[in-house]
């Protein structure tokens, strides 16, 4: 039985499938197996990687498309390993990225998940940045950091328990389609363990323009749905509510802003200003839609 199961979901992603399995056979940690779950591709996928399959390690599943959600959940289920590690198809790892994360989940068994630096990359390779991270956000007790966006947990390097599955259930996919799956995940998982960060850089996350998370009205309803179900209006938890909610208009207001929609960013920043206490910021960038600056 494998330690690790490394759960990679795929859709028409073959130009950068193979190098994301090949990084996992490249890591210096060797007890895992590759679970690649091709969530209904038609781009000949399967063809493309078929020369992986000899190695025993690999496990292909297809099944017809049902969204990113439904794609990790199958690799849970089919999942042997005592841990789970994420791998999207269109990222890769630093060859230490299971040791490392291996290590810190044995010598803590009190902590649900792991994670560390990742490197955002071009679709061509090139390297841009160090996915930020603020300091005071990446271990111990997470729930609210998460829920108010103050932490970040960068999917390429988030190693968890397999019995986490077994307490928090699997992956919620009414939102399979909408984005932000995995922060509702990491929810879960924090409400109920605590969080070790790796302050080392161990993947290297890839920008694509086709990328979900640019459909920014998209992710908003997604972001609203995760709002909705863990801090309801009218129930507990109506001041984290209330943050939620003026972050998530700020930050749909300023990825309004940089294109330039003035009018549609003004509205979603007095909303902000609506559900949260004042806001310097805030207030900058409501005036600069006001001069369409």
């Amino acid at each position: 039985m494998p330690k690790v199961s490394v759960i990679t979901p795929t859709y028409n992603c073959k130009p950068f499938l193979s190098e994301a399995i090949e990084s996992v056979l490249a890591q210096t940690f060797q007890d895992w197996e590759l679970i690649i779950i091709d969530d209904g591709s038609t781009d000949n996928t399967r063809a493309a990687i078929e020369r992986f399959f000899n190695d025993p390690r690999v496990v292909y599943i297809f099944q017809e498309n049902r969204g990113l959600a439904c794609a990790r959940n199958s690799g849970f289920k089919a999942a042997k390993g005592e841990y789970l590690a994420l791998l999207d198809a269109d990222d890769r790892w630093k060859p230490e990225r299971l040791k490392e994360t291996v290590a810190a989940l044995d010598a803590n068994p009190d902590v649900g998940l792991v994670h560390a630096h990742s490197l955002r990359i071009t679709e061509d390779n090139k390297p841009i940045e160090v996915v930020k991270r603020d300091n005071r956000y990446l271990s111990g007790n997470l729930f609210k950091a998460i829920f108010l966006r103050q932490a970040q947990i960068s999917c390429p390097t988030a190693t968890f328990r397999k019995a986490c599955v077994d307490t928090v259930g699997l992956m919620d996919e009414n939102l399979a389609r909408m984005g932000v799956e995995d922060r509702e995940y990491w929810l879960r998982i924090a409400r109920r363990y605590p969080v070790l960060f790796i302050d080392k850089v161990l993947a290297y996350y890839r920008i694509r323009q086709s990328s979900m998370s640019k459909d920014t009205s998209q992710m908003l309803k997604a972001r609203l749905y995760v709002i909705d179900k863990y801090a309801p209006e009218g129930e507990s938890h109506q001041d984290l509510r209330r943050l939620a909610l003026a972050k998530i208009y700020r930050d749909y207001g300023d990825e309004l802003l940089l294109k330039k929609r003035h009018a549609e960013a003004r509205v979603q920043y007095e909303k902000s200003l609506q559900y949260g206490s004042f806001s310097v910021f805030t207030m900058v960038n409501l005036i600069k839609c006001l001069l369409k600056i």
